[in-house]
This record gives C-alpha cells, sequence and structure tokens, in this order.
C-alpha cells in the first residue's frame, strides 16, 4: 500500500512539473508565420455580414494579410464557415446549421463552404481556421477541413485553432505540417470546464501555439510563456493601447475586430 502511495505521488509530481514547464511543438517547416494583426471573422465594422466572403473581402481591401474564421459541418457534410451553431443571431431561423444543407445556408444566411473560400482570389493570402467542435471521438469535421485544405493545395496558407484539445490533436495527426493552436479563455461558463481553463491537455497534443483570450492574461504571464518557449497569441483586442502592449512583449499576433 505504501510503495502505491509513493507512485502515485510521484506520478501527480510528474504531471505537475510536465505541466508547469512544458513547450509547444516546433513550428511547421515552411508553415505560414501570423502577422501581428487578424481580421476576426473578416471585417465586418462597414457592414459585411461577419465570416464571409464580403468581410473577408473588406479585410484584404483594409490591408489585413490574414483573417480568422469558424468552420463547423452542415446537414449535408460540407465544411461551412460559420460562428453560432444555430441561424437564430443572423438569420432569425431557430435550426441548427447541422440541420441545414450547405445550399441552403448559402440561400438564407450567405454562408459559404470552407472550399469557396479558400479557392478565391478575394480573401487574404493568411488563414487561421478555427474549428467548432466539442466532441471527444467523432472527427468527422477535422477529417472533412483536412480533406479540404488537401484538395485545394493551401496547406502553406493556414493555421488551425480550437478549443477543443482533442481536435487539435486530431489536426496534427492528420495534417502535422499546418501549425495548430489551442484556444482557451478563463470566462465563466458552463462549458468552459475547469481542465480547459487550466490548459491541462496542452502538453499533450501538439499545439504549436497558443491563442489565448487577452482578458485573462497579464504582461508577466505572457513573459512566461515567451521564456519557456510557447508562442502565444490573443483574442479579441480591439483597443490599440493593449494590442501594442502585448506584442512588444512577446506576442505573435493579434486578432482583433478593427485593429490592423
Amino acid at each position: 500500500m505504501i510503495y502505491l502511495g509513493l507512485l502515485v505521488f510521484a506520478l501527480v509530481v510528474f504531471l505537475l512539473i510536465k505541466h508547469r514547464f512544458w513547450k509547444a511543438d516546433p513550428w511547421p517547416a515552411n508553415a505560414i508565420k501570423p502577422p501581428p494583426f487578424q481580421g476576426h471573422r473578416g471585417y465586418w465594422q462597414a457592414g459585411a455580414q461577419e465570416n464571409t466572403l464580403a468581410a473577408f473581402k473588406a479585410a484584404k481591401d483594409r490591408g489585413l494579410e490574414m483573417v480568422e474564421m469558424d468552420v463547423r459541418l452542415s446537414k449535408d457534410g460540407h465544411v461551412v464557415v460559420f460562428h453560432d451553431d444555430d441561424l437564430k443571431r443572423i438569420s432569425g431561423d431557430s435550426r441548427r446549421v447541422d440541420q441545414v444543407s450547405a445550399a441552403e445556408l448559402e440561400q438564407i444566411a450567405n454562408i459559404p463552404t470552407l472550399r469557396e473560400v479558400l479557392l478565391s482570389s478575394g480573401v487574404p493570402k493568411y488563414l487561421n481556421i478555427e474549428l467548432k467542435t466539442n466532441k471527444a471521438t467523432d472527427h468527422r469535421l477535422e477529417e472533412k477541413v483536412a480533406r479540404v485544405v488537401r484538395e485545394t493545395d493551401s496547406f502553406h496558407r493556414i493555421l488551425f485553432s480550437s478549443f477543443n484539445p482533442l481536435a487539435v490533436r486530431e489536426l496534427h495527426r492528420l495534417l502535422p505540417q499546418v501549425p495548430r493552436a489551442l484556444l482557451a479563455t478563463k470566462e465563466q461558463d458552463p462549458t468552459n470546464r475547469w481542465y480547459l481553463k487550466m490548459l491541462l491537455f496542452a502538453p499533450y497534443i501538439h499545439a504549436s501555439i497558443l491563442h489565448l483570450d487577452h482578458r485573462y492574461v497579464s504582461v508577466a504571464d505572457l513573459r512566461r510563456y515567451v521564456k519557456r518557449g510557447v508562442p502565444v497569441s490573443f483574442w479579441t483586442v480591439n483597443e490599440q493601447a493593449r494590442a501594442e502592449e502585448l506584442l512588444a512583449n512577446g506576442a505573435q499576433s493579434i486578432i482583433s475586430d478593427c485593429l490592423r
């Protein structure tokens, strides 16, 4: 019994040390280097609908080299670019995105497919693709995103991100040449479990970078990450002074609604 207790104690100590001092995976060779600013869901402050070709074109016209976007699956299994899990906020329709076909989503809510975005010449060169999934074992979204990336030969212009650590790990398996970001926030929300807030899985999922909610990260925290070899970008920073402070202290990139 004593030996078992010592073994458990040693394992806990090992895990605590690993969690405290882990480093991000090496940045994949020939992968994109995020620019200082990314447009959050494109640029929609001037009236374009977020996460649409129009918003991405507006971001490009504004001079942004990179935009962040959200993807999920439609009813018929296409990867579509949309943030919410239902259509209520954008079109007043109460249906979930996965209850509507891609063609109808485009018709009623101006929602493009990921393939359309990747093939468009009107969007910025670099794309941060956030996968909206909370599934532990169902990896259809990751698999279909990877397929679209392969078929459009978009490996060297994209960065993946997700709040789901298991999705980040699966993306490493599917497309190891594409950098992967683990998203995290300490916001109080029933879906934001304690182990997500604490980045408990971060050392084990082959993340290349962290994308953190800037409201819960101090400059001292950022400096510790940088010193440890963990790149960090921040969302959603809409104040110029805060963006400059973070960039000056080692942040890789700022995801913003309005800054560039």
